[in-house]
């Protein structure tokens, strides 16, 4: 490698990698020091030859001496930039000086070299003070010094020829000073322009290749996010929004949809869409980019399978740096699972569990609305209120499963009976209610068709059900009310149907009965008494009195506990009334509760009065079939200490039709404890003898719609007869009830009955004035079987 071209490199290298003027010029002086060392080095030799040669050992010595100050200069870095320059061009100048002396011509070489030097290392203004010292010196240095150089036509007048010498060294001088300045100042310019735009192009690289790392993060991040990425890409069409074409698609895409990226780019997103697809969707996504918005949507999909799902989508217009919006972004997530758990919650609080039909809340929404038209469009609309009859029986008897199923095929034979526009909802265990909205704009017609519906609908349940091959009858009790009228509301709808159907369920069953005005009062009495039976078990109005159970002598062998309740404003309350309302309202099994009790402390209150006898109790069937009802007696008489060998239970027939065999395992536990069972009404329910002879029974009370026409009609004479006469073949005691004249109880005692009870024999009473009363009988003097009751019935008139 030459001087030249390591300076060049040098040079080059330099340009590159220095960060500001004084490195470059630094630089630069290096680069004029190592060739000066090298060139001068080369160039000495020869002179240091010829010099040693001729005896000029001043020669030999300043070229020596330059070499070494020039070699010191380089391998001395320590010296800054402007004393390593001073240096320098003091060793020319010096060089300049001492060669025009010695030499002559080659002086001036020197001293022009003193400011180009200069300029080329320091700013134009210490150029221009080289130049001048340049010029002066020589004009100084060649006058005084006598310096030996010829100027041909000046040889006389010396000041003269050294004046010309110094001002045509000083215009060359200047002309190459100037000119090196300059070029050099343009050079640095120049570089540090260079130097700006390597460092802007630098900075350029590490932002575009920041920008590629960013981008190719986010390209991958998009390829695998969970959620749909689709970016489109606009044609400028004259409708936009049937000519966006797809350009991208992401992992997700594919995944969801079932196509590969290289199946959608450019074409069009329409093949997502499909039959069930909601248009009101899509015209909001072509709303939106026709007006430049983003817009947020839910819609159904379809996947290239041909499956559909829920897609939650966000649509955004993307523009470019001119404010043009060329691009959108669609991002999207399959929301079908949620879109099920919505339409489950929906369906468990808008929907039947059991059989899909609308539930109260539904049916109240529908009733309110339907109201609401109807009050515009004047059209006659009606609601249907259907209860099944007997349903609980057989839901008790066979158990839910068959109760569930058998409402489910209810629900079936009421959706094949109605319109497709009518509505069925089941609003509890087995009651419906159908709306038949828009019947006619009259009244009497409107009606008239509610009640064919009705009738058909009844008609409808009479037929069998069958499940598991087993066939059950549940006919049903439907109440009727119109709409719309003044000041009705969806509340008063179903209240006025509801008073009807159960007006219906009284009435008989399997029947349909028309709301009237007069109903509503009755309801309304019915849940007053209800509130108001519940205050009187608080407040101590009821009261448990006795009625006696006489041998065919008069004497009393038993008595019945009967409940009495003495209302303080209304007086006493019949409990052909009260009883009723308490079976229908569930407050049964708490006064059974309350009897149960009252029974074993009346037991132990005629024994503490000397009268051992039996005491009957009513059990209400609802009672009977709680779960912990034999628990409950069996700590009432834990509690009370009363003998239950004295305590009767008295049941009706028809708790011995529903689950016979649970029944009579409930009886049988019963009976351990000591307890004895009759049967109440004995022949106006469900007689059979297969059961008689099954149950744990101690005695048949004869019910007194047969005991009140004995012995004039025949009928009854005979049904009285046939009953003592089984009685007495199966073993059972039997009490006659109301027996109210002398020839019923003649009657009675010539066919063999056992006990009577009526008002022959003595009223209901409170038990202590029933105790004082039978103390008196007893010391008065004995009578005939006659007498004696006609005196009790006497006394309690």
């Amino acid at each position: 490698m030459t001087v030249f071209q390591y300076c060049y490199r040098r040079f080059l290298s330099f340009g590159l990698a220095s960060s500001g003027t004084r490195a470059w010029r630094d630089q630069m002086l290096s680069a004029i020091l190592f060739v000066g060392l090298v060139l001068g080095g080369i160039a000495a030799l020869p002179s240091i030859a010829l010099a040693i040669s001729e005896g000029l050992w001043s020669i030999v010595a300043i070229d020596l001496l330059a070499l070494g100050w020039v070699a010191t200069l380089i391998f001395l870095p320590k010296l800054s930039f402007k004393a390593r320059a001073l240096h320098f061009l003091a060793l020319i100048y010096l060089l300049g000086i001492w060669f025009l002396l010695k030499v002559g011509v080659t002086g001036l070489i020197y001293l022009l070299a003193f400011p180009v030097i200069c300029s080329f290392l320091f700013p134009l203004r210490e150029a221009v003070y080289a130049l001048l010292l340049a010029s002066s010196s020589l004009l100084l240095v060649g006058y005084f010094g006598d310096a030996n150089l010829q100027l041909l036509g000046f040889e006389i007048n010396a000041l003269l020829r050294w004046m010309i010498i110094t001002i045509n060294f000083s215009f060359i001088s200047a002309l190459m000073t100037v000119t090196c300045n300059v070029l050099i100042h343009r050079l640095e310019f120049a570089l540090e322009a260079q130097q700006k735009v390597s460092a802007s192009l630098q900075q350029e690289q590490e932002s575009l290749r920041a920008a590629n790392e960013e981008l190719r993060l986010t390209v991958a991040a998009v390829a695998r996010l969970n959620d749909i990425v689709m970016i489109l890409a606009d044609t400028e069409a004259p409708d936009a929004s049937h000519y966006l074409r797809i350009v991208l698609v992401n992992d997700a895409f594919e995944r969801h949809t079932g196509y590969d990226s290289l199946e959608v780019l450019g074409k069009k997103p329409d093949f997502l869409a499909g039959p069930n697809t909601q248009a009101e969707e899509l015209e909001r996504i072509r709303y939106a980019v026709r007006s430049l918005e983003a817009v947020h949507v839910e819609a159904i999909i379809y996947s290239k399978g041909g499956s559909e799902f829920w897609l939650e989508a966000d649509i955004i217009p993307l523009a470019n740096d001119e404010g043009a919006y060329t691009h959108w972004v669609v991002t999207g997530r399959d929301i079908s699972e949620r879109k099920k758990s919505e339409e489950h919650i929906q369906r468990l609080a808008y929907f039947d569990v059991l059989t899909g039909l609308p539930n109260r809340r539904l049916l109240h929404d529908r009733l309110h609305s339907l109201l609401q038209a109807a009050h515009r469009s004047g059209m006659i609309s009606a609601v249907l209120y259907i209860d099944l009859d007997n349903f609980k029986l057989i839901n008790d008897a066979r158990g839910h499963v068959v109760g569930d199923a058998l409402l489910q095929q209810v629900t079936q034979r009421l959706l094949h009976t109605l319109r497709e526009v009518d509505t069925v909802a089941r609003i509890s265990g087995d009651e419906f209610v159908v709306v038949l909205a828009n019947l006619s704009d009259d009244v009497r017609t409107g009606a008239h068709m509610a009640l064919n519906v009705a009738e058909k609908i009844r008609l409808a349940m009479m037929q069998l059900f069958e499940v598991d091959g087993l066939q059950y009858s549940s006919t049903c009790s439907t109440g009727v009310t119109l709409l719309p009228r003044e000041n009705q509301t969806a509340d008063d709808i179903l209240r006025e149907a509801d008073t009807a159907m159960y007006r219906a369920k009284s009435g008989g069953r399997n029947q349909v009965v028309f709301f009237e005005t007069g109903m509503q009062s009755e309801i309304e009495l019915r849940l007053t008494m209800e509130r108001e039976l519940s205050q009187a078990m608080d407040g101590g109005q009821l009261q448990m009195y006795i009625q006696s159970q006489v041998d065919r002598l008069g004497k009393p062998v038993g008595g019945e506990l009967l409940m009495r309740w003495h209302h303080p404003q209304r007086g006493p309350i019949s409990p052909a009334i009260f009883i009723p309302v308490a079976e229908e309202s569930g407050m049964i099994i708490r006064l059974g509760d309350w009897v149960l009790r009252q029974g074993c402390l009346a037991l132990n209150q005629l024994a503490d009065a000397g009268f051992i006898l039996s005491l009957s109790v009513n059990v209400s069937p609802k009672q009977f079939r709680q779960p912990d009802f034999v628990d409950k007696v069996r700590a009432v008489l834990t509690q009370t200490q009363a003998d239950p060998r004295h305590l009767i239970f008295e049941v009706t027939e028809g708790l011995l039709i529903d689950n016979l065999h649970d029944t009579i395992a409930r009886m049988l536990e019963l009976t351990t404890l000591g307890i004895r069972f009759s049967i109440d009404d004995f022949g106006t329910g469900y007689s059979s003898f297969s059961y008689l002879k099954k149950l744990p029974l101690y005695e048949l009370k004869i019910d007194k719609s047969f005991v009140q026409d004995t012995p004039g009609d025949k009928n009854d004479t005979a049904i009285v007869q046939s009953m003592l006469s089984m009685a007495e073949h199966l073993g059972l005691r039997v009490v006659a009830e109301g027996v109210e004249t002398r020839d019923q109880a003649d009657f009675l005692i010539a066919n063999g009955c056992s006990c009577m009870q009526g008002y022959l024999f003595g009223r209901p009473m409170p038990l202590d004035a029933w105790i004082d009363l039978q103390r008196t009988v007893t010391l008065q003097p004995a009578k005939s079987a006659i007498s004696a009751p006609e005196k009790s019935l006497a006394s309690t008139e």
